[in-house]
């Protein structure tokens, strides 16, 4: 019998609703606390050019559930403290995804759709260190993957997929991920790529007028290690560095460190 697929948080501080095109076990909730501290010494296009570093501190529970061996449902609420805002509510998400193909009961890959809607809150939408582009961000998504395994688990897998989306205001934006990853006993190793693409008429970014990335035609590029310790049925424990390495219209130079433990439980 194939041991429980849990759900492992993707470590990056855009979008953190889950997107790999796996599921937990049916009736299995998976909640994830997850704590990243950020880093950046200014934002690229940014006036006034002359800024102080932003230390950035983001706390996020994520809750996900799926009724069918299909469908999941996936919850999440975000707490941010940065240089322009104490420690609030930054956001709330909501998502739902269907899984099309799944290659643990012989598709040739995981294929997943699904769409999400997330609130921001007022001192985030005006905050630059928050990625959003206003109030309310909706958004459809998919996902594709697929996993080697050697006895009863996988030893490496690959997956990425994409979103686009639209804010109540301003223009759509684009994201992209992709990411590989390898399994030795309880230990996992993986890295990833991800970008952020917005397609606003604007790339100066007034830092003490800031109203959302909606108007703003950013860009960035993040490139992250992970590290996961999985205990067996007691959740995984994962770490992760990012490094922005080009950022256009949106925060450069920033360092990301990931902490977070995804934790399965069942109510039923």
């Amino acid at each position: 019998m194939r041991l429980p697929k849990l759900l492992l948080l993707f470590p990056i501080a855009l979008m953190g609703l889950e997107r790999m095109p796996w599921y937990c076990n049916v009736y299995e909730f998976t909640f994830t606390p997850t704590y990243t501290y950020s880093r950046y010494p200014s934002v690229n296009h940014g006036v006034p050019h002359h800024q102080s570093p932003s230390h950035d501190h983001l706390l996020s529970f994520d809750l996900a559930f799926p009724p069918t061996p299909e469908w999941e449902f996936d919850a999440e609420i975000e707490f941010a403290d940065t240089p322009r805002q104490s420690m609030g509510l930054r956001s709330i998400a909501a998502q739902a995804r269907y899984l099309w193909l799944n290659d643990v009961i012989g598709d040739p890959v995981s294929f997943t759709t699904g769409a999400a809607i997330r609130g921001v809150s007022k001192h985030s939408v005006r905050d630059v260190s928050s990625p959003y582009h206003s109030y309310y961000n909706f958004e459809l998504n998919s996902a594709i993957g697929r996993e080697w395994d050697r006895g009863f688990d996988w030893q490496f897998r690959s997956y990425g997929g994409g979103a686009i989306g639209i804010a109540n205001h301003g223009y759509p934006w684009l994201s992209l991920f992709t990411m590989v990853e390898g399994q030795f006993h309880s230990n996992r190793l993986g890295l990833f790529l991800d970008s952020y693409i917005g397609f606003g008429h604007k790339e100066t970014v007034k830092i003490n007028h800031f109203h959302g990335y909606g108007s703003i035609e950013h860009r960035n590029i993040d490139l992250g290690l992970k590290y996961t310790y999985a205990f067996d049925i007691w959740g995984h424990l994962s770490l992760a560095y990012t490094r922005r390495l080009f950022a256009h219209s949106f925060p450069e130079k920033v360092n990301f460190f990931t902490i977070s433990y995804m934790l399965p439980f069942s109510a039923f």
